[in-house]
Parts: C-alpha cells; structure tokens; sequence
C-alpha cells in the first residue's frame, strides 16, 4: 500500500539517489584515505629506518632492543657467510629465512595449516662483520586505523542518510499535504458533495490548483443548484395549465360546465400557453447546444427594428435607427429578439420606450430603453438565467415563464454578439463586418 503512494515513492527514490551517492563519496574517501595512509607509513617507515641505522651505528647490536621498543622494526643479523646470527625478537624464530643472491629476504611459516610467506627487500645496516637486516613492523596498527575508517565512513554516511530521508519525507508531507487534500476534496466531490472546499495556502502552483478547484466546485454546486432550480420551474410552469385543463374537463364531465365556444377557447388558452413553454424550452435547449440553424443574410438595423415594433399597441415608442447600418444576421431570430426586449420594456415603462442604434467601431449597438423603475441592482446580474423573474410571487401579471431574456441571449451570442442591461436599457451588439459571425456548430 505505501508504495502505491506517490509521496512514498519519491521518498524511497530520493533515498536510493542519497545512498548511492553516498556510498560513493564513502567510497572514494576510504581509498583517498587508505592510500595516504599508505604513503605517510612509507615515509614513517624510511625515517623509522634511518633512525634505526643512526642507533645501530651508535651502540653495536645491543641497540636492536632499542630499536624494537622504539621504532617497532623486526631485525635479522647475517654473518659473513650468510649465516642468521640474530633475530629480534625472538618470535622470528617461527620463520623460516633465507636471503637470494639479490639481497632479499624470504620468510614463509605455517600458521594453522597454512602456508605463509613474505619477502623483504631492505638495504642492510653493516655493523663490523654483521649485516643487519629490518623488517617492517606488524601491520595491526595500520589494519586497525583502516577498520576504524572504515566504521566511521559508514556511521557517518548511515547518519547522513538518516537525517537527508528525514528532512526529505518531512519536506515532501509538507509539499504532498494540499495534493492529498485536494484528492480528498476530489473524491468527495465525485460522491455527490459539491460544497467541498479545500484550504487555499501560500501562493505557488499547488495553491492555483487548489483555488482552482474551489473554482471548479463552486460551479459545478451552482449549475446543479440551477438544473435542480430549473426541473422545479419547468414543473411548476407546466403544472398550471394542465391543472386548468384538467380542472375544466373534469368539470365538463361532472355537468358544472358546458362545452361550449368559451370554455373551448379557455382550454385552448391554456394549451397555447403549453405550446409556447414548450417551444421556448426547445429553442433555448437547442440553442445551448448550438444546434439552431441560423439562416445568414445582410439586413439593415432599420428594417429589423420596424419589424420588431411593427403590431405593439404602444403610443409613445419612439426609434432613432439610422439608414446605411447593416449586420449580417438571421432576421427572424433578431428580430425575436427585439420583440422580447420591447415588450419587457413596454410591461415596465411609466409612459415612453425608445429604441436606438448606433455603429460603433466594427459593431452595431441597438438600445432598448423605457422610463420605467428598471431592474433592481441585486437581480441585474440574473436576468438572463432560465426561469428567472423579478417577481417572486411568480404571477403572470408582470411576465411569463421567464425564458425570454435566456433565449434572447443565446441567440444573440449565436450571432457572435453581446447583450447586458445598463439601467434603464438593453445593449445589443452585432458584429458589422460583412464576414461569418461566430457560430455554434
């Protein structure tokens, strides 16, 4: 399991890095070490020698004790005839010693069954007759001083190991905390609770991620509260005029009504009103999609806006549309467009709507204002939104379905354009360019 854990995985890789280097550069120093090591016993051992002759010189072959005591050198003294007339200390009895022509010396014993042997190449010290031969001391101090560099390279690189996994695995929890919560958050959005959130810290790339997930999550939480928000409207709008419906067969079949040509147009009231909720939903679903088929042509803002006015029964409406401002649109659907805005705004004016365009850099913008109280600042920013009406209580006196606004906004953007609300008036621009506006595919 720990090792399905990215933060492990680094762990143990970076300690395999560490202990590879380490074993190395512990490597390397046991060599260096060992081979100065090395070279000082040499020189010692010259000097050791030098002075051992001094002393031999000085008092004869009584000074071998010395010799021994002082410096740690092994002798063997040869006559004139190459006969062994001395050994210290006495230990070199063990040996068997014999000298070559070239001056070497042999040594070889058998130590539990083995057979061992030495050569010593040494200048001898002469003194009188005698030929003095040093042998170099044991080698026990120089193993041991070789053994305890050894055993502190290796406790020391053991240490430095210790304390490098250390400092890694606490930097690693330090860094792998907010991923691991992240993870968290993750999993517990994936199971449906979208108001996770997680801690934002600090401000490197670990700390984008995690405000961009916050980010994601806020969204997903509020396009859910949306469909959830939008099934219960479309309930609520469908559910009225079928309960009238419904209510007014039921009382055709109990004998309270009459079929007549009144309670015919009711019922078809209502279905109407079912029709146009119908095909409001289909033209906003469709065109969220970008499925609408859109059928382009060159019209002029003018001839638009006369469209759009043209049969609402409103005295003071008012249109300052120059000649000559051409958009490359589907008239129909902009025109939709328009007739939504002005009857939105003729529900809402006090006496006046007035609609205006002007061309505006490579854009046409088209104003529809009235003189009205306008929208409210904290509902300014939703109007947009599906089922969305200012008046809570939901009654059919100051707007429909609250799809209009949506549907216009959707085709407007279809269109490559913008629309938003700057009290008291909608801005709609169009591109003016004679070129493909952007278009959902």
């Amino acid at each position: 399991m720990i090792l399905r854990s990215l933060r492990w995985r680094l762990v143990l890789a970076m300690a395999l890095i560490i202990g590879a280097v380490l074993a190395a550069s512990g490597l390397f120093s046991s060599v260096t070490v060992k081979r100065e090591f090395d070279r000082f016993l040499v020189a010692q051992r010259r000097s050791d020698a030098q002075a051992a002759a001094r002393l031999l010189r000085e008092n004869g072959l009584q000074g071998l004790a010395r010799v021994y005591t002082q410096f740690g050198m092994r002798s063997v003294v040869f006559n004139g005839r190459n006969e062994i007339i001395g050994r210290y200390p006495a230990e070199l009895a063990e040996y068997d010693i014999r000298r070559s022509p070239d001056g070497a010396l042999h040594l070889s014993r058998r130590v539990n069954g083995a057979f061992e042997q030495l050569m010593v190449k040494s200048t001898p010290v002469v003194i009188g007759d005698a030929r003095v031969y040093f042998l170099p001391p044991r080698e026990e101090r120089g193993q041991r001083f070789r053994m305890s560099v050894d055993r502190r390279l290796i406790a020391g690189a053991a240490v430095a190991a210790l304390l490098a996994i250390a400092v890694i695995a606490t930097l690693f929890r330090r860094v792998f905390a907010p991923v691991e919560a992240l993870t968290a958050g993750a999993r517990a959005l994936a199971s449906g609770k979208l108001d996770t959130r997680v801690d934002v810290r600090g401000s490197d790339e670990v700390a984008e991620l995690a405000a961009s997930f916050n980010s994601m999550a806020e969204a997903l939480e509020r396009n859910e509260r949306a469909r959830r928000n939008m099934v219960s409207d479309v309930a609520h709008e469908l559910r009225t005029p079928l309960t009238n419906i419904r209510g007014q067969i039921e009382a055709v079949q109990d004998g309270v009504m009459e079929a007549d040509a009144k309670w015919l147009a009711s019922v078809e009231e209502d279905a109407a009103l079912l029709a146009r909720l119908v095909d409001d939903l289909q033209q906003l679903s469709l065109a969220e999609a970008g499925q609408l088929r859109l059928e382009l042509e060159d019209v002029e803002v003018a001839d638009l806006v006369e469209r759009a006015v043209s049969g609402l029964a409103f005295e003071r409406l008012t249109r300052d549309v120059p000649p000559g401002l051409v958009v490359r649109v589907d008239a129909r659907r902009i025109v939709q467009v328009l007739r939504n805005l002005l009857v939105n705004a003729i529900a809402h004016a006090a006496s006046a709507v007035s609609v205006t365009a002007r061309a505006a850099g490579d854009r046409v913008e088209i104003r529809v204002a009235d003189d009205g109280p306008g929208v409210p600042p904290e509902h300014a920013e939703r109007i947009f939104d599906r089922f969305y009406r200012i008046d809570a209580s939901r009654s059919r006196a100051t707007g429909g379905a609250g799809l209009g606004l949506a549907i216009a906004k959707e085709l407007v953007e279809l269109h490559g354009g913008t629309i938003r609300y700057e009290r008291p008036a909608f801005l709609v621009t169009l591109p003016a360019e004679r070129r493909r506006p952007f278009i959902k595919s």
